[in-house]
């Protein structure tokens, strides 16, 4: 089983830079980050590398091998909070193809094509939400983290308390409990809705009425790193451990 684990320096986390983009010629056909990893050829470094999908083409994405030891995420979406209010990222669920700047990362407006999300979901165990991760890194502030057995957030709809390994919203920390998710086609976006009571996981306290959090955003609050300014990012990533 896999399984991971938060460290003693939990709040002190692991910054992960920008660099160029590299262009990796290797015999082999990784399917997500992690076969970097496995294959201990990444160095370690961050940034785009060459994936295939399920169909055997190839595309770039973005690599994260270091916020997280023995880790590897492939970052999947990721906007700006000045961009909040467009459908890919405000109203349209995981389960709809609604690619973004799918061949050129960046941090403001992308999205992948729903056919690799469903390839590098084949290939991962776990997904998580960060908040303004090119500056921040991963400090695990305002951050979540999940597995897809306990809880497939591709596939969600509705509004549910679903399982979740580890959560922080503006300080409120969850290990190992439920949490107010919520996702509809066409309506809302995967968040959390944190003004909810009825999960485990109760981060009201400092909550503004019907806080959206790692999306949607119809209702935001400046004290969650996500959205603390139009310059703030949210990202969400599929990947897994060794």
């Amino acid at each position: 089983m896999v399984k991971f684990t938060i460290f003693d320096d939990i709040f002190q986390g692991y910054s992960c830079p920008t660099p160029p983009s590299i262009n990796t010629e290797l015999i082999f056909h990784p399917f997500s980050c992690l076969d970097y990893l496995k294959r201990g050829v990444c160095n370690s470094s961050c940034g785009v590398y060459k994936l295939y999908g399920s169909n055997g083409n190839s595309f770039p994405a973005y690599c994260d091998f270091q916020s997280e030891r023995g880790t590897a995420w492939t970052l999947v979406m990721s906007w700006s909070h000045a961009h909040r209010a467009l459908a890919p990222f405000r109203s349209a669920s995981f389960s709809e193809n609604a690619p973004v700047n799918e061949n050129a990362q960046n941090w403001n407006l992308y999205r992948l094509s729903l056919a690799r999300m469903r390839s590098l979901q084949s290939h991962s165990t776990h997904w998580r939400a960060t908040c303004s991760f090119p500056t921040h890194g991963v400090d695990f502030r305002d951050y979540v983290r999940g597995n897809f057995k306990d809880f497939n957030i591709v596939d969600f709809s509705g509004g549910d308390c679903k399982k979740v390994e580890f959560v922080n919203i503006r300080g409120h920390n969850g290990m190992h409990v439920t949490a107010s998710f919520r996702q509809s086609t066409r309506s809302w976006g995967p968040h959390i809705d944190s003004r909810y009571r009825g999960c485990q996981f109760n981060p009201t306290a400092g909550a503004v009425s019907s806080e959206d959090n790692f999306g949607h955003y119809w209702s935001f609050n400046p004290k969650f790193r996500c959205s603390k300014d139009d310059q703030s990012t949210t990202q969400w990533w599929f990947g897994g451990h060794l």
